[in-house]
């Protein structure tokens, strides 16, 4: 069994937008339709956390994608996915988990996620950095850091359940926080985090200037 878990609660202050992130439009399509499509042939069943006063309208217009399940999320990205994880009762499987913010994956990645994990038991795309990387404190250098071994990590990432589930009761124990799952997986010392390349084009938006680019994609890809 494959499943998807789609963190789509955050209010997207760093978009500037006065409805949350999920639910701001790209190309005339709410922000969360691209991953719920792209998702939706790979996955048994998809939970997807808005929200809390989005829910019951979101239930309503998502009845015909019949794999979807619409919850609550929570205050923070952590509470929403252990939410999600708490309603999979089987063990067995892997668990994909996405963030809606990130509309471009692509099919290939997504199967190669899905490969690793079964392989490894967690699997994660990064990415390198082409710059020149700083550590800074008030403004000032601090130290240069070696780019060659630092990455920038995107989803979705990929986890046996059995795995994730122990790592999220350990989060609800230990009042963890961490903005990134396999994080999760490094705390309870799991070392068989495998790395795959992530896309360029599998962007994150956050700010303002990230929806300008995502639609001249969207454009560029329109045209051929």
């Amino acid at each position: 069994m494959i499943y998807t878990i789609l963190a789509g609660a955050g209010k997207g202050k760093r978009l500037n937008s006065f409805i949350p992130k999920a639910f701001v439009e790209l190309k005339h399509k709410k922000l969360f339709l691209y991953s719920i499509e792209k998702f939706y042939k790979f996955s048994d069943k998809i939970f997807i956390a808005f929200p809390p006063k989005y829910v019951a309208k979101y239930e309503k217009i998502l009845k015909e994608f019949s794999k979807v399940i619409v919850l609550k999320g929570g205050k923070k990205r952590q509470d929403s996915i252990l939410k999600c994880l708490k309603k999979i009762e089987n063990e067995g499987g892997i668990v994909l988990i996405h963030d809606v913010a990130r509309p471009f994956v692509s099919d290939k990645l997504i199967e190669k996620v899905i490969r690793g994990t079964k392989r490894y038991g967690a699997c994660i795309p990064v990415c390198k950095i082409p710059d020149t990387i700083k550590e800074i404190d008030k403004r000032f250098v601090k130290k240069t850091l070696n780019r060659e071994k630092i990455y920038i990590v995107q989803t979705p990432q990929g986890f046996k359940l059995d795995l994730i589930k122990k790592a999220y009761s350990k989060v609800e124990e230990k009042k963890w926080e961490g903005s990134d799952d396999s994080f999760f997986l490094e705390k309870i010392r799991y070392n068989k985090i495998y790395c795959i390349d992530g896309e360029r084009t599998n962007i994150k938006i956050t700010y303002p200037e990230d929806l300008f680019f995502a639609e001249f994609l969207l454009t560029k890809w329109e045209k051929g």
